[in-house]
């Protein structure tokens, strides 16, 4: 049986003698490395940085360990009396418009990884793996803008989504089923290249979210 690539990159860093702070090769010479495909190694990426085991720095690479201070410095002000509901507002205001961007400049790879992750999202069993696909469909949307400061925002938002306190919570098999839905009619909207529906679908995603969190 094939070994599973979040496996095969697991062994390659053991075996690599990689330790917290090195940074990983790039995503194609990784892949080479591995006989990945790189949607496959990026989605055992995405498994490990939810799990703060990596994190990626914008036009930097990807790193082994823990976020360092200088960065989580910055997410600790930002989070300082926030709640759930205060990131579901800010996310209303600056999403859909991230979506609209996307939808233009995004290229058939962004595309077609999205529409992959909006499949992964509806076959979600848990909420543990839902948190994983939600927060690598926003960050998908926003690298697909191809702007490097949305890119670093939405990183922050999802760093501040994490929190356990601050989590959205879809415990429910009919919430994750909803999203999921939702989410694949925003990817839908954004290969026709229409990004005022795209923005649109986002805007009525996050109103949802908003609304199904708790007082």
């Amino acid at each position: 049986m094939e070994k599973p690539a979040l496996d095969m990159l697991l062994d390659y860093i053991a075996q690599s003698g990689l330790k917290d702070g090195d940074v990983l090769p790039a995503e194609r010479k990784l892949a080479e490395a591995l006989a990945l495909s790189r949607r496959d190694l990026r989605a055992a990426l995405a498994s490990l940085e939810a799990a703060g085991r990596v994190w990626r720095g914008v036009g930097r690479g990807t790193y082994l360990g823990a976020r360092p201070l200088r960065f989580t410095a910055s997410l600790r002000s930002l989070r300082a009396g926030a709640s759930p509901a205060d990131i579901a507002e800010m996310r209303l205001v600056l999403e859909p418009a991230f979506v609209e961007l996307a939808a233009r400049k995004a290229s058939p790879e962004d595309l077609a990884e999205l529409e992959k992750c909006a499949r992964r999202n509806a076959m979600a069993n848990d909420d543990e793996e839902w948190q994983q696909w939600d927060h690598r469909f926003h960050l998908l949307i926003a690298q697909a803008t191809r702007n490097p400061s949305i890119i670093a925002l939405m990183d922050v938002v999802n760093s501040m989504r994490m929190k356990p306190n601050l989590r959205e919570k879809t415990a429910d098999q009919e919430t994750r089923r909803h999203f999921a839905l939702q989410h694949q009619a925003i990817v839908s909207a954004m290969m026709e290249r229409d990004g005022v529906t795209a923005g649109s679908r986002m805007r009525e995603h996050l109103l949802n979210v908003q609304w199904r969190m708790p007082l």
